[in-house]
Parts: structure tokens; C-alpha cells; sequence
């Protein structure tokens, strides 16, 4: 028996909050089709996989190769069904973040897994790795955003963007991953190109799956998530990082101006 696997390995601020949402509402129906396992599954793994972006040394390389083999050899041989792992922080920590400008370590933490997965499932395992991707300008403005609200970044928008000039394009991450976990299979589609179907940014995952008796048109779809507001609220936060604010001061500010820009924001 051939065991199909699907890796959704990010990339953050691509719609992927929105597909775990997803993929959480609709559990009992894809349970009979495919099995889920989401970040709560392999915290273990995360952990090791955003230390190594970090770190990437051999010591936590083999972590993340540990705590993969540990993951796939609790998952059951005699199971039909496919696999479906997703969670963004397999690609490791957000760029913007620890001086972090993109996902340079992705490559040899998709190798590690893909490593298990045959070790586990045999040589003849189905597997690819999926990615969200976003075009450039959007998808700096979103992690902008989320690295704004989550943390005391202080730069404005176009100070932020500038540092990536010279950063390697998601698109070359995507080439080098394809490289590493050969000869697995490496896939992606455009967030802006999923929002008009039918299961928004989900739907590309499951044509990957190849769930030929799930009726798609049972499952629910639920609006975005983590959409940044267009009320200018950007501004508030970027104002109160840059204050002499206490950080739990600023932190409870920002959860009133978020409940009330959820509150306004059609």
C-alpha cells in the first residue's frame, strides 16, 4: 500500500491560519478521508524546527530529525487514508523576526522530514510538500503587520520592507527545497489566486489529496482570518512600540484597539 503524505509547510501570512480554521471546523467530516494532524500534534517538532531557524547547527538539526522520526513512527502503517500535516512554523520562525529576512533553513528541515516519512512509509510514499505562497509587496505588509501586534517592532513600513531587498525570494526557497527532499514532490499556489475558490485557500490542499469521496460542497467555509484591519490601526500600534510604554502596557492597548477595530471592521 502506497501512503499518500501532504506536508503544508507554510509560508506564514499566506492564508494558513485560515486553512487550520478550516480544517478544525470540518474534522468530522474529512476524518473518514484523511488524517489531520495539526500543530498540537508535533509541538516537539515546531519547537525544534523554529530553534534551528535560529541555530542551525548540526545539534539542532538533529532535533528537528529526532522529533520527525518520533511523529511519523506513532502514525498507524495499516491506515488507508492520507496524511495531512499543517502548520507554517515547520518552516521555522517569520521572517522580520530575530533578524531573521527569510526561510534559509527550510530546505534541510523538509529534508529531515521527508527523510522520516520514507524510513516510516518506504521508499514508494506519496509524498509532497505543500507551500501558500503570496506575491511580494502583500505578503511584506502582512508580516509587517503580525510582527506590529505581536511584538515591539518599531520600524514603519518601508524601513521594514527595505531590509529584505536583498533577501532571497520565496520562490528561490521553494527551488532549494525541491533540491533537498528529492524525490519527493514540492508544490505551491498564490494566496491571491485561491481567494476565489470555492474553499478559499483550502482548496488547493485538498486537490492534492485527491479526496475523490468527499463532497466538498458539505464543507463549511469561514471567512479569513488574521486580516489585518483597514482602519488604520497600524499606525496606533507602531505609535505605542515606539512608546516609553511598559510592555504590559502596551500589550493590554493593543488587545482594546484590536477588540474594537474586530468591533468596526465590516
Amino acid at each position: 500500500m502506497t501512503t499518500r503524505i501532504v506536508i503544508h509547510a507554510g509560508f506564514h501570512k499566506t492564508g494558513t491560519t485560515s486553512v487550520q480554521s478550516m480544517l478544525r471546523e470540518n474534522a468530522a467530516l474529512l476524518e473518514p478521508h484523511v488524517r489531520v494532524y495539526l500543530k498540537d500534534a508535533f509541538e516537539g517538532l515546531t519547537e525544534s524546527t523554529r530553534s534551528f531557524s535560529l541555530d542551525p547547527t548540526k545539534k539542532t538539526l538533529a532535533a528537528v530529525a529526532r522529533f520527525s522520526t518520533a511523529f511519523f513512527n506513532e502514525i498507524a502503517l495499516d491506515d488507508p487514508r492520507p496524511i495531512l500535516m499543517s502548520s507554517e512554523d515547520l518552516a521555522g520562525h517569520m521572517p522580520g523576526r530575530h533578524g531573521l529576512e527569510c526561510y534559509d533553513s527550510a530546505g534541510l528541515v523538509m529534508k529531515a522530514l521527508s527523510d522520516a516519512a520514507f524510513l516510516r512509509f518506504g521508499k514508494e510514499t506519496d509524498l509532497t510538500f505543500y507551500f501558500s505562497t503570496r506575491t511580494r509587496e502583500p505578503w511584506l505588509r502582512s508580516t509587517w503587520w503580525q510582527n506590529l501586534r505581536s511584538t515591539r517592532l518599531t520600524d514603519d513600513f518601508q524601513t521594514y520592507s527595505n531590509q529584505f531587498d536583498a533577501a532571497r525570494s520565496l520562490d528561490d526557497i521553494l527551488e532549494e527545497i525541491a533540491v533537498d527532499v528529492a524525490p519527493a514532490h514540492v508544490t505551491s499556489f498564490l494566496l491571491e489566486e485561491a481567494t476565489d475558490l470555492p474553499l478559499g485557500p483550502l482548496d488547493p490542499l485538498l486537490t492534492l489529496l485527491d479526496l475523490t469521496d468527499l463532497d466538498r460542497a458539505t464543507l463549511t467555509v469561514l471567512p479569513p482570518e488574521n486580516v489585518q484591519p483597514d482602519l488604520g490601526v497600524d499606525a496606533v500600534f507602531l505609535a505605542l512600540n515606539q512608546s516609553a510604554l511598559p510592555e504590559k502596557d502596551v500589550q493590554e492597548a493593543k488587545r482594546i484597539v484590536r477588540k474594537m477595530a474586530r468591533r468596526l471592521d465590516p
